[in-house]
C-alpha cells in the first residue's frame, strides 16, 4: 500500500484553460490526463459513471466541470486493477461538508472492495487519486492512493491533513 502527496497543477488555471466549469457544490471527477491533455483528448477513467452514481445516490453533490455535449472518451483499465477517476475537492466544499468526503471515500472503498472481491487475481489492488484545493485556491495538492480497496476508506485522514496544512 502506497500513499504520496505531491504538489499539482494550478487546477483553477488549467479548468480556464479547457474551458471547463469550477465546481460550485460538490466532488469533481477530473478526466485521468487532466493535467496535460487538450480539450480534444481528455479521457476520463471507465468507473466515472459508477463513482458518479453511488456518490449522488448517497446525497453527494457532484459536479460536472465539462460542458454538456464536452464529454471526454471513457479510458478502459486492462489491468486486474480497480482504478477509480480523480476527484477534485475545493476548500469551500470541504469546509461546508467535512463529512462528506469521509462518506464518499467510504462508498468508493466498498464499491471497490466488493468488486475485488469476486475476482481471483491475487493482489488485486485499487487506484484512486484526490487532487485537493487548499484554502484561497493557492496551491493543489495530489494524493495518490494504491494498495488494498479497504484502504480508500482511510483516505479521509490524509484528505483532513492537507486541507488543514
Amino acid at each position: 500500500m502506497s500513499t504520496d502527496i505531491t504538489t499539482f497543477i494550478d487546477v483553477t488555471a488549467r479548468m480556464e484553460e479547457l474551458g471547463c466549469a469550477y465546481p460550485r457544490a460538490g466532488i469533481a471527477l477530473l478526466p485521468v490526463n487532466f493535467a496535460n491533455a487538450s480539450a480534444a483528448d481528455l479521457l476520463q477513467a471507465s468507473e466515472s459513471a459508477t463513482v458518479k452514481k453511488l456518490l449522488k445516490e448517497a446525497d453527494i453533490p457532484v459536479d460536472d466541470i465539462l460542458v454538456p455535449g464536452r464529454r471526454p472518451m471513457y479510458i478502459k483499465n486492462k489491468s486486474a486493477d480497480w482504478a477509480a477517476p480523480i476527484l477534485f475537492v475545493t476548500a469551500a466544499f470541504y469546509s461546508q461538508n467535512p463529512s462528506a468526503i469521509s462518506v464518499a471515500l467510504n462508498i468508493i472503498g466498498n464499491y471497490a472492495t466488493d468488486f475485488l472481491r469476486g475476482r481471483s487475481h491475487e493482489g488485486d489492488e485499487a487506484k484512486l487519486d484526490i487532487v485537493v484545493e487548499t484554502k484561497g485556491r493557492t496551491s493543489f495538492k495530489k494524493i495518490s492512493y494504491s494498495g488494498p480497496a479497504d484502504g480508500i476508506m482511510g483516505l479521509d485522514s490524509v484528505v483532513r491533513r492537507v486541507l488543514d496544512d
